[in-house]
């Protein structure tokens, strides 16, 4: 009777530990899966970010995307005005977003934001119409370009980088399909706006008359960047992780082909478009 009890008592021990480690293993695993799910915010800009309906999210998002799948995070991509993806990102509303270093620079929204891996790199060039500019702009200085009307998307990075440059008429709008009609019209002189974009929206408005746009050299190159709120992402988790699965994607090959599924083969891909390590 006694050997008995003793085991009866041992199991009922084990019954209490499994319990126990049951419930400890559920908490856990519910923990792991909270913290595998992230929110992304991004702004229209196709054929780098854009808010389509099917898959193909434009090539800076695939990217993301692609990164964060890697390591098993799932995302919940969110579209917001440039000025408020800003704003979210710093004040915690919204945990990483994506978009050029320059976005954050501003001290208050710099101390709020920590900055992750540098995705690609998006050439920011001119537009313009050669039937009014024949001879093309050979040169893009700041003494070239001031007297020309220069539109460009607000509170982006191009508009940002133009605006350090002293005695520039910058004509802001709300949409790039707004400054690329503006351009049609003659309203702006240089339409300021990566290649891709730029011909992305002159072939789909304006397909007839795409032929008779033409583009600068860069006068920048922008970098497209992950970058987290330091509040929502405080010991910089999605930081690691999205560097560990840039990496992955690098190393499979997946990386190359999304940027020649945008750029119209590999072969056609700008080496400065690519990320420092890839080259």
């Amino acid at each position: 009777m006694g050997h008995e009890r003793s085991w009866e008592k041992g199991r009922s021990r084990w019954r209490s530990s499994a319990l126990w480690l049951t419930v400890v293993t559920a908490l856990t695993a519910g923990h792991a899966a909270a913290a595998d799910r992230v929110e992304l915010g991004a702004f229209e800009y196709p054929p780098i970010y854009q808010d389509a309906a099917g898959p193909d999210k434009g090539l800076a998002i695939d990217l993301a995307l692609a990164a964060f799948q890697a390591v098993n995070v799932e995302v919940d991509l969110r579209f917001y005005p440039v000025a408020r993806m800003i704003h979210y990102l710093e004040t915690g509303a919204v945990t990483c977003a994506i978009g050029g270093q320059v976005l954050y620079e501003d001290p208050g929204v710099a101390a709020n934001v920590r900055m992750g891996s540098v995705i690609l790199y998006v050439l920011q060039t001119f537009f313009y119409d050669r039937r009014r500019f024949p001879d093309g702009f050979a040169d893009i200085s700041p003494d070239r370009l001031r007297g020309l009307g220069i539109g460009a998307l607000n509170s982006s990075g191009i508009m940002r980088t133009l605006q350090r440059m002293p005695g520039l008429t910058l004509i802001p709008n709300t949409s790039h399909e707004g400054s690329a009609r503006q351009l049609v019209a003659g309203r702006i002189d240089l339409w300021a706006i990566v290649d891709l974009t730029g011909q992305y929206f002159l072939t789909s408005l304006f397909r007839e008359e795409s032929g008779a746009y033409a583009r600068t050299a860069p006068f920048n190159r922008g970098d497209v960047s992950l970058a987290c709120s330091r509040t929502r992402d405080a010991d910089g988790h999605y930081v690691g992780k999205f560097a560990e699965g840039l990496a992955l994607i690098k190393r499979n090959g997946t990386f190359r082909r999304i940027m020649a599924k945008y750029y119209g083969g590999v072969q056609r891909i700008p080496s400065e478009a690519l990320p420092a390590d890839m080259r």
